[in-house]
This record gives structure tokens, sequence and C-alpha cells, in this order.
């Protein structure tokens, strides 16, 4: 079935279309024989208009699905830019965000491993000194075991505080 996504989109729209196009040709074949008959011309027009109505948005909910799934689909090159735009875009429309057509345009974030790349490579394009290259250095180490590290409580600390003697300290080998 996910396979044939885009197959069972695209005919949900040519045949919501056809049949938007087929209602409004029958609708007015009936209103101008109405008019011609003598018959209830508004109630004839209304009821085809309303029927029309409906197959348009119908039609529309299809129509952006096809282009959401083929946007996904596609190979997009990413732009930083285009991505702001159209994140600028969806929230002045909130209806767009939900397409998330912002983050299929967002280049990726960079790995640990390309960041390192790069800041070794200014480092020896003589853009950063050597104590900026070890405090960028560190701040990117620092940034990859953050989320590893678990934040300890004051139950915890209280803990490791309290295993801690003097008694620790005694039988430790003197340092000469």
């Amino acid at each position: 079935m996910r396979d044939n996504r885009l197959l069972l989109l695209f005919a949900a729209v040519v045949l919501t279309t056809l049949g938007t196009v087929g209602l409004g040709i029958v609708g007015v074949v009936a209103t101008v024989g109405a008019l011609l008959g003598g018959g209830a011309v508004i109630q004839t027009f209304a009821g085809f208009l309303l029927g029309t109505l409906l197959l348009v948005g119908v039609d529309i909910v299809f129509s952006v699905a096809l282009v959401r799934a083929l946007a996904r689909r596609a190979s997009v090159p990413k732009s930083q830019r285009v991505a702001g735009g159209l994140d600028r875009l969806e929230s002045v429309v909130p209806p767009l965000a939900s397409l998330g057509l912002s983050d299929v345009f967002a280049p990726p974030e960079p790995t640990t491993e390309e960041r390192h790349e790069a800041l070794t490579r200014r480092y020896v394009e003589g853009e950063l000194s050597e104590a900026e290259y070890e405090r960028e250095l560190q701040a990117l180490l620092g940034e990859d075991e953050a989320p590893e590290t678990e934040l300890q409580d004051d139950a915890d600390i209280e803990t490791e505080l309290s295993r801690t003697t003097t008694t620790d300290t005694e039988y430790e080998p003197a340092r000469e």
C-alpha cells in the first residue's frame, strides 16, 4: 500500500477533478433545463453548486497530499535560506506547518566528525590560534558527551559523600 501511495493519490486527484468538471457540466445543463422548462432553478443550481464545491474541496485535499508526498520523496536540494523562508511562511500560515516543508528543505545538522574536521581545517589554515582551537575542541567534545552524562540529584551526591570517609584515605598508599 505504501509503495502505491503516489499512484493512489494521483488517481484520486484525476478522479475528483473529472468528477468536479462532470458535475459542473451536468449542473449547468440541469440549471438551463430547469430555466427553460419552468422548474425550480435556484434549487437545482444550489444542489449542483454544493456538490461541485464539495468535490473541489476533496480534490484540493488530495492534490495537497500528492504534492506533499512528491516533495518528501524527491531529492530536493537542501538550502538554509529556503528552509528559513518556508519556516517564516509556516509561522504566518499555520495550516502550512502541518506539511513540514521547511524540514524537507533544511540541510542536515553536521555530525561531530564533520564539525571536528572543519575546526581542524580552520586551525591548519591559520584562522584560529592554538588556544582558540583547543577551546573550541573542548566545547565540541563537551557537547558530544553532554547527552550521555546523567545529572546527579542531591540524594545521589549525599550518598557518594557518605561513602567517602577518612578511613578510605588512610588505606591509600603514600605518594612520594
